[in-house]
């Protein structure tokens, strides 16, 4: 592929992300993507041969930005403690930094689980044995009650994602406007969820 033909497809993925990321599957046009970046809809199916497998590879690209780190984390040789840091830290973040994407990833797949399912599957197969076993041991020794690997990682996160994507609900009960829901408020609840999970952990 030319570097020409490699340009106008990375644009075509990046202007339907933008679409898709705004409207969805089922809202959006590829007559917009292809005015957003001037070529035509012959031009996208020239690369992807219909809309939804145009989908399908934005929303893998997606599901790796927000999970693609988590693998690296849980295999961290650090301590227990210093290791759920680390990984409240990096939730907050891409939450933080890819609000939108995340809140794509999320609502996608809850309206086509038959579909998106399986894709998400296949980008994201957690690796928690390892992890697992330390919950375990740290739980034999009393240092935490004895708790699943899957309700912890749940738990952090629905504390670290929900803020986010429901941004404009805490907008509307607290008063809060755009700019302190969005950049940065996620990472100023880092001490309060890590206190959370701590304190549930040591309870």
């Amino acid at each position: 592929m030319s570097k020409q033909s490699k340009d106008t497809r990375q644009e075509i993925i990046e202007a339907a992300r933008n679409e898709f990321l705004t409207h969805g599957f089922e809202g959006a046009r590829l007559h917009n993507i292809a005015d957003q970046i001037g070529v035509t809809k012959a031009m996208i199916h020239y690369y992807f041969n219909t809309k939804k497998e145009l989908f399908e590879h934005v929303y893998r690209q997606s599901v790796q930005v927000i999970f693609e780190d988590l693998n690296d984390l849980l295999s961290k040789d650090v301590s227990l403690f210093k290791k759920i840091e680390l990984l409240i830290e990096n939730s907050l973040q891409k939450a933080d930094q890819n609000p939108r994407v995340l809140a794509f990833v999320i609502t996608e797949i809850s309206r086509k689980s038959d579909w998106l399912q399986p894709i998400f599957e296949e980008q994201v197969e957690l690796q928690v044995k390892a992890f697992e076993e330390e919950l375990t041991d740290a739980a034999a020794n009393y240092e935490i009650a004895s708790v699943s690997v899957q309700d912890l990682l749940m738990n952090i996160f629905a504390l670290c994602y929900y803020p986010v994507v429901a941004g404009p609900i805490h907008q509307s009960l607290f008063g809060m406007d755009s700019s302190v829901s969005g950049n940065g408020f996620s990472q100023e609840r880092k001490g309060v969820i890590l206190d959370t999970i701590l304190n549930w952990l040591t309870a």
